[in-house]
C-alpha cells in the first residue's frame, strides 16, 4: 500500500510540475526562438533527461506554443494601422522582441498540456495496479480470468410403488459378493422388490475448467454420493445426520485446436459418446483417453460446409487394473457420425457406435483356487446373466457371482431436432442397440443348461418445448418408450431410474419440466416399467426435482 501511494504522490507532482512549467514558458516566452537558454528551457530538458516526461511530449509542449504565438502575432499584425507599419521598429542590438501572450491563450496550453499528460498517468497508474493486483475494478490477475467455477444442486423426492405380485427372488449381486455367499449376505443379498419406498435425496455438484494456455484446458468436478457407484450421484437423506460424501466425480486435460476440429481428453472425463441412457447413465463419467476429429471444422469456421459437421470419436477406458494377472478389464470404444445443420436449424445427429468390453466376463475357479476371482465385476445393477465362479458351487457361503457373457455392442443414435416453431422445439430421438459378442454355446455351458439369448434394446422418445428450460416461464415435455432386454448392455452403466437400474426391462417414461427462474427450474417423471424375460418385476417411480445451477 506504501509503494502504491509513494506512486500516485509522485504522479501529481509531476502533474503539477509540468502545468507550471507550461505557465513558465507562456509568460516567459520559453517557446519562442531566442539566443540565450532560458529557465523554463532547462526544467523542461531536466523533466525528459528523469524520464518524467518523453521527448515527444516536451516537443509538444514547445509546437504548441510555438503555434499560439504565431496566430497571435498574426493577428496582432493584421490589425496595426498602415500608418504604424510605415514606422520601422525601433530594436537595441542584442534584444530579441517578444510579441505580448494573452492570458486565455496561456489557459489553453495549461489545458491541452494536462490533458495530454493526464492520460499518460492514468495509463501508468492502471498498468502498475494490474501487475501489483491493486484492488482495482478490471485490474485482477490475469490467472483468475483462466479459470470459471460452475455447479448445480438438485433436491429430489423419489417414491418406489411396487407391484404386490412381484417375485422376491431378485438378487443383489454386489452384497452376496462382498460377504461371500447368499448365506452370509442374508436379507441383503436381496433387491427390493415389495416394499414401497419414499425417499429424500439430494444431489449436489460442483466443477471448475481452467484455461492453461491456448489449446489446453484442465476440468475437475466434484459431486455427492458413494464411491462405489458409478452411475449415480444422489445422496439420500436420513442418516442420522451424518455428513454426506464428496468425491472427485471428474478430473482430466483437455487438448483441442482454434478451430475445434479435434479434441482429446485424458483423465476422467464426461461422455464423449452422441447417445441416450439406452447405454450410459447421464451421470456416468469415462476415465481413459478419448478422442474426436471433425473433418470439416478447417480454419475458415464461417464455411457454409460446415453445415455438415462429420466426425470419428476413439476411446479406451480401463475398467479394472488387476496386479496379479495380463487380463486388465478394458472398454474399447469408436463412433462414427455427424450432425448436420439446415437452413432453417434444424438439425440432425446421427452416430454409429462400436463398444468392445474386453476380458468383462468371469472365469470359472479351478477346486481349492481363487486366482479368478478378480473376474467378478465389482459392481452391477441388475439383469445381466450371472453364474457363480466359486471354486465349490454347491456351497453357499462360497458364492461369488461374474458376468456369464461377453459384450461388444452395436449401437446406433439419431436426433432430430425440429427448429421451425421455435423457441419451441420439438426434437425425436432414436436409439437401438445389439450386443454381437453373445454367444449362447458359451453362456449354456457356464449355465449347465441353453439360455436364450436377449440381445436387443431400442428407445424412442418425444421432446416439446424450450430444449433447455433454465428461463422462468420456459418448459417442455417429453415421453420415451424403452425396450431393453437382458444382456443387451452391460447392466452397470445403464439408466439407474429407468426400473430402478438395470436391464431386462420394458415401459415407458413421461417427463415435465418449468422453469420457475432464471437457472431454476421444477422436473416431474413417472416411470413406468416391468420385466421382459426374467422374474415378474413391475415398479412405477415417480421423481420430483427441484434444480438449481450457476
Amino acid at each position: 500500500m506504501h509503494n502504491n501511494q509513494s506512486y500516485l504522490r509522485s504522479t501529481y507532482l509531476r502533474s503539477a510540475l509540468v502545468a507550471g512549467i507550461a505557465a513558465l514558458m507562456s509568460s516567459t516566452n520559453a517557446l519562442a526562438e531566442q539566443a540565450a537558454p532560458l529557465e523554463a528551457e532547462d526544467l523542461l530538458k531536466l523533466l525528459q533527461d528523469e524520464g518524467v516526461i518523453t521527448k515527444k511530449q516536451a516537443e509538444s509542449v514547445r509546437n504548441i506554443a510555438r503555434d499560439r504565438i504565431a496566430n497571435e502575432t498574426q493577428t496582432s499584425v493584421d490589425h496595426t494601422s498602415a500608418e504604424d507599419k510605415d514606422i520601422p521598429p525601433a530594436t537595441e542590438p542584442g534584444v530579441t522582441r517578444v510579441p505580448y501572450i494573452p492570458e486565455y491563450l496561456k489557459d489553453e496550453i495549461r489545458d491541452e498540456v494536462r490533458m495530454e499528460l493526464k492520460k499518460d498517468v492514468v495509463s501508468d497508474v492502471m498498468t502498475q495496479a494490474k501487475n501489483e493486483s491493486w484492488g482495482v475494478p478490471g485490474t485482477n490477475p490475469s490467472w483468475t480470468k483462466r479459470i470459471k467455477f460452475n455447479g448445480d444442486i438438485r433436491f429430489r423426492y423419489q417414491a418406489d410403488r411396487f407391484d404386490e405380485d412381484n417375485s422376491i427372488q431378485y438378487f443383489d449381486f454386489n452384497a452376496i459378493n462382498d460377504a461371500g455367499g447368499l448365506a452370509n449376505a442374508g436379507i441383503d443379498g436381496f433387491i427390493n422388490t415389495r416394499e414401497d419406498r419414499d425417499r429424500l435425496r439430494l444431489r449436489m455438484r460442483l466443477g471448475m475448467d481452467a484455461k492453461v494456455t491456448q489449446g489446453v484446458d484442465v476440468g475437475m468436478r466434484l459431486a455427492t454420493g458413494g464411491t462405489n457407484n458409478p452411475v449415480s450421484t444422489n445422496q439420500t437423506l436420513g442418516n442420522y445426520g451424518s455428513r454426506y460424501d464428496i468425491s472427485l466425480d471428474r478430473a482430466y486435460i483437455k487438448f483441442y485446436s482454434f478451430t475445434n476440429n479435434y479434441a482429446l481428453y485424458m483423465g476422467r472425463m464426461p461422455n464423449p459418446w452422441l447417445s441416450t441412457e439406452l447405454v450410459w447413465d447421464e451421470d456416468l463419467n469415462f476415465d481413459g483417453i478419448a478422442y474426436s476429429y471433425y473433418f470439416n471444422r478447417e480454419d475458415d469456421m464461417y464455411d457454409d460446409e460446415r453445415q455438415f459437421d462429420p466426425f470419428i470419436t476413439l476411446g479406451a477406458f480401463p475398467l479394472q487394473e488387476v496386479e496379479f494377472s495380463s487380463k486388465d478389464k478394458w472398454l474399447l470404444g469408436a463412433q462414427a457420425g455427424f450432425s448436420y445443420l439446415q437452413d432453417n436449424q434444424n438439425e440432425f445427429k446421427l452416430g454409429l457406435s462400436y463398444y468392445h468390453y474386453v476380458h468383462i466376463d468371469g472365469e470359472r475357479n479351478e477346486p481349492d483356487s481363487t486366482a479368478n476371482d478378480y473376474t467378478a465385476p465389482p459392481f452391477v445393477q441388475k439383469g445381466n446373466s450371472m453364474y457363480d465362479i466359486s471354486n465349490d458351487t454347491t456351497n453357499p457361503d462360497t458364492q461369488l457371482f461374474a458376468l456369464a457373457a461377453e459384450y461388444q455392442e452395436v449401437n446406433l443414435t439419431a436426433v432430430y431436432d425440429f427448429a421451425n416453431l421455435a423457441p419451441v422445439h420439438v426434437i425425436l430421438t432414436g436409439d437401438y442397440v445389439v450386443n454381437i459378442g453373445y454367444d449362447e454355446e458359451e453362456v449354456a455351458q457356464r449355465f449347465g443348461e441353453p439360455r436364450s439369448a436377449q440381445t436387443q434394446g431400442y428407445d424412442l422418445g418425444i421432446n416439446v418445448g424450450w430444449p433447455t428450460p433454465y428461463q422462468r416461464g420456459n418448459w417442455n415435455v417429453g415421453l420415451n418408450y424403452r425396450y431393453l432386454e437382458r444382456d443387451a448392455v452391460l447392466d452397470a452403466f445403464t439408466d439407474s431410474d429407468f426400473h430402478l437400474g438395470g436391464t431386462d426391462a420394458q415401459g415407458y417414461k413421461l417427463s415435465f419440466r418449468y422453469g420457475i427462474e432464471e437457472n431454476t427450474w421444477l422436473q416431474f417423471r413417472l416411470i413406468s416399467s416391468n420385466e421382459i424375460d426374467l422374474e415378474p418385476f413391475t415398479v412405477m417411480t415417480v421423481l420430483a426435482d427441484l434444480n438449481a445451477r450457476f
